[in-house]
């Protein structure tokens, strides 16, 4: 099952920095690159050397810490749980991020939003509706989390599922970082380098994206696991797998991200959750999301499906194409051609 993922997350007893987009993180921001100013000056001082060479490593150290947290120490680890093997909700909303200057930091990934099963399709219910069994939890206030003295001030996002198919707009960005401070590096180690170092640097600034610009190369996009974006308009109901985190870089929220698997399994009709059915075309069997026990029984069967799916990527033939698939062969059969990707 293809996906992309550059992000790692953090064990909540383990999250100190807090680069966020909100008053904190702000401030923690601010305090961070006076920290790093200040030595930069005490190097000029003490030391001596290119101030503007010095000035612009420094600035550039703070951008690379700043990316650094937003992949490794900005999202909060809330699994693994058991029940989040298979999720299953109706699609309320996706779309492309914007890479270009924000406050995501160049941050392209693919976002989608669930209403979950069994519960309600409209955002005009008490919070606690969202929160029940079998999924509430999902989006529900997580007690490690406000152990941690962190919050949810952005209250939608209690009542829908956000979840994110990762883009490597950042991971690029960083990457083209790191070419631009060696470059720094060499014109001041090496007489007369300094053009060659800017030529490298406009190379790297312009050639690596860091201006960015939306559903550029290596984006985010539910194609990486195979599910057609046309396909999730209209209420499109998902079955989702992926990585259940805490996002702290914005207001706070539980999401999904990445999303490792992702398939569509039909369409929420007029009626809601209980006029859905879904039947297995090998066995013949059933299921509805109409109660708590009928949503509890189709994760478990759709649980079975993509622990078989892993199961086979991890021990099956990688030589035959007809075994690289992330579609499941409930779909597509698995009878090449096509074979779908």
């Amino acid at each position: 099952m293809a996906f992309k993922k550059y992000t790692t997350c953090i064990e909540p007893e383990h999250y100190v920095l807090d680069f966020g987009t909100h008053l904190l993180g702000y401030a923690q921001l601010v305090l961070f690159a006076l920290s790093v100013g200040f030595a930069a000056f005490a190097i000029i001082t003490i030391a001596g050397g290119p101030v503007a060479i010095i000035a612009v490593l420094a600035f550039l150290t703070v951008w690379i810490s700043v990316l650094l947290w937003y992949l490794h120490g900005r999202l909060i680890c809330l699994g693994p749980d058991d029940r989040n093997c298979a999720i299953i909700g109706a699609v309320k909303s996706h779309g492309q991020s914007d890479p270009s200057w924000g406050e995501k930091y160049g941050d392209d990934d693919y976002t989608m939003n669930l209403w979950l099963a069994p519960g309600p399709l409209t955002d005009s219910e008490p919070e606690e509706e969202y929160w029940k069994a079998p999924q509430g939890h999902l989006v529900a206030e997580n007690p490690e989390i406000l152990n941690i003295n962190k919050h949810y001030p952005d209250r939608k996002y209690v009542k829908f599922l956000h979840c994110e198919f990762e883009g490597s707009g950042i991971h690029d960005r960083l990457n083209a970082l790191y070419g631009i401070v060696a470059t720094l590096l060499a014109a001041l180690l090496i007489p007369g380098f300094w053009i060659v170092s800017i030529i490298l640097g406009l190379l790297l600034i312009f050639g690596k994206g860091i201006f960015g610009s939306k559903g550029q190369p290596g984006s985010g996009t539910p194609l990486d696991v195979g599910v057609n974006p046309g396909s999730l308009d209209g209420g499109a109901i998902v079955v989702v797998a992926g990585s259940w985190i805490y996002d702290s870089g914005h207001e706070g929220w539980n999401e999904i991200h990445p999303v490792m698997a992702c398939q569509v399994i039909g369409h929420l009709p007029a009626d809601g959750w209980k006029g859905f059915v879904y039947t297995d075309e090998d066995t013949q069997l059933q299921f509805t999301l109409d109660t708590v026990d009928n949503v509890v029984r189709f994760r478990e069967f759709w649980c079975g499906m993509l622990k078989g799916a892993q199961d086979a990527e991890d021990g099956g033939n990688r030589d035959d194409p007809a075994n690289d698939w992330v579609i499941h062969p409930l779909v597509d059969g698995c009878k090449p051609p096509p074979i779908i990707l």
